[in-house]
């Protein structure tokens, strides 16, 4: 089955979860169906960056502030207990966390 190209699929764009938008890191928030000519398939490597990803690189990750230890926290979704989310390989329900630089 082929993809059809969108910003929906593209690697450069991030979903927001309270308006189905995307986010893109050229054009702003866009529509999930929007198409530009910087599009970037992740297909291909999606499924293998998705290995990769721990419960530390996701939104629903609460890091704790009081601990020495910065991995340190627990999920929004599914846990009570503290635990090291660079251990941890990301869930099925993991969403990647949007990094906001300040300068």
């Amino acid at each position: 089955m082929k993809q059809v190209k969108c910003c929906n699929n593209c690697e450069r764009g991030v979903s927001l979860h309270l308006t189905k938008d995307i986010l893109c890191k050229y054009h702003g928030v866009v529509t999930p169906d929007y198409i530009c000519f910087k599009y970037k398939n992740s297909c291909e490597s999606a499924s293998s960056q998705q290995l990769n990803f721990k419960c530390l690189h996701c939104e629903y990750f609460m890091v704790q502030l009081d601990s020495p230890n910065e991995h340190l926290g627990k999920c929004k979704l599914f846990s009570a207990r503290e635990f090291d989310g660079n251990t941890r390989n990301a869930c099925s329900k993991f969403s990647k966390k949007m990094l906001i630089e300040v300068s």
